[in-house]
């Protein structure tokens, strides 16, 4: 059985109870970087970074860079609603 993570995909935002952090993957031309989990604490996204990093490496790609950032204010419109606020 998989152990419960505590990350929460991009796409379910409105369901994250914490969303502090994320794991940002800068793309080989360095020219973007993105993310797609939210986590809720810095510990989570340092360990999935490096498991991302470790995946890279074994799979022959040696041109990355994964960052573990705070967020701390979110603005834009989710699910219908404005949103402005510092994240909790």
């Amino acid at each position: 059985m998989e152990e419960p993570t505590n990350r929460q995909a991009v796409q379910q935002l409105h369901k994250a109870i914490s969303p502090q952090y994320a794991v940002f993957a800068r793309t080989p031309s360095g020219s973007q970087a993105k993310f797609k989990y939210l986590h809720d604490s810095l510990d989570s996204a340092i360990e999935h970074c490096r498991q991302y990093a470790a995946d890279r490496a074994a799979n022959g790609y040696f041109d990355y860079t994964f960052y573990a950032v705070e967020i701390k204010h979110r603005v834009g419109i989710e699910h219908g609603k404005i949103v402005d606020e510092p994240t909790k």
